[in-house]
Parts: C-alpha cells; structure tokens; sequence
C-alpha cells in the first residue's frame, strides 16, 4: 500500500522547490543580459542547492512509488493517479503534477536559453582576450636592427 498523502507531500514540495529554481534561473538571466558578475558565484550555489533539493525530493517520491509497485518517474506517478484506489486527494495532486510538469518545461527553456547567453558571453570574453593578446605580441617584436618595435598596423584597441 502506498502512502498517498507522502506522495502528495512530495509533489507539493518539488513544485514549491522548483518555482523556486525558475526565480533564480530568472535572476541569472537578469544578471547575464546587464552583464553583471556581482553575486554570480552565490546565485550559482543556489541553484545548485535547489537542483539538489528537487533530485531528493524525486528520488523520495520514485522510491515510495517503486515500494509499492510503480514504476519510477512521470510514469508511476500518472499510473498512481489513474489507479485504484484513486487517492482521497486525487484530484489536487493531479493538479500539482500538471503544475509541476509545465515549470519544468519552463525550467527547461530558460537553462537554455542561459546556457546560450552564457556561450555568447564566452565568446566575446575569447575574442577580446584574442584582440589583447595580438596587440601586445605585436608589441613585443623585434625588427631588424634587434630593438622593439612598435608596431602601427592593425586595429587599434577601442576601435571597431
């Protein structure tokens, strides 16, 4: 027999968990558009804490449901659900795995897309490392008479 009230509690608790996770994803997003360091390294300790919270709660969750016959993930779940005995709070924990189905959807795109935003600042971060580094070998070139030279072609430092 399965502990249905457990199970709800669980769902409950991975949706308030994940909404969670969704506000700091929204908060890095914020912080990587206005190109803004300050706080990264702690925002990051947070999702990574949230991500934590959400895998014990659906490795919780599995278990209770394995333990009484289910298979694990979205599968026992809506298996749970459909079957007799339907929980008394069948319905309401139907609502909260919809909920919670749709968030993580939503989690979903906007790792994406600050994954994406991150390459892109990558990227530009490589290129300006790239054009500094040019500019200050060039600098450090001997000519023929073996005194550095100071080289005048190129793209100036500021300029696009």
């Amino acid at each position: 027999m399965i502990d249905s009230a457990e199970v709800s509690r669980l769902i409950g608790d991975e949706l308030a968990t994940l909404g969670k996770f969704i506000d700091l994803l929204q908060e890095e997003q914020g912080k990587l558009v206005a190109g803004e360091l300050e706080g990264f390294e702690a925002l990051a300790a947070s999702k990574l804490a949230a991500a934590d919270r959400l895998n014990g709660l659906s490795t919780s969750r599995d278990r209770l449901l394995c333990n009484a016959g289910y298979p694990a993930g979205r599968e026992g779940v809506e298996a749970w659900l459909a079957g007799p005995p339907n929980p008394p709070s069948a319905a309401e924990s139907r609502g909260a795995w919809e909920s919670l189905l749709a968030l993580a959807a939503e989690a979903r795109r906007l790792n994406e897309l600050n994954g994406k935003l991150i390459a892109e600042r990558l990227s530009h971060n490589q290129q300006a490392l790239s054009i500094l580094t040019t500019a200050t070998n060039r600098a450090s070139l001997y000519g023929p008479d073996g005194q550095t030279r100071v080289s005048g072609g190129g793209r100036k430092l500021g300029s696009a």
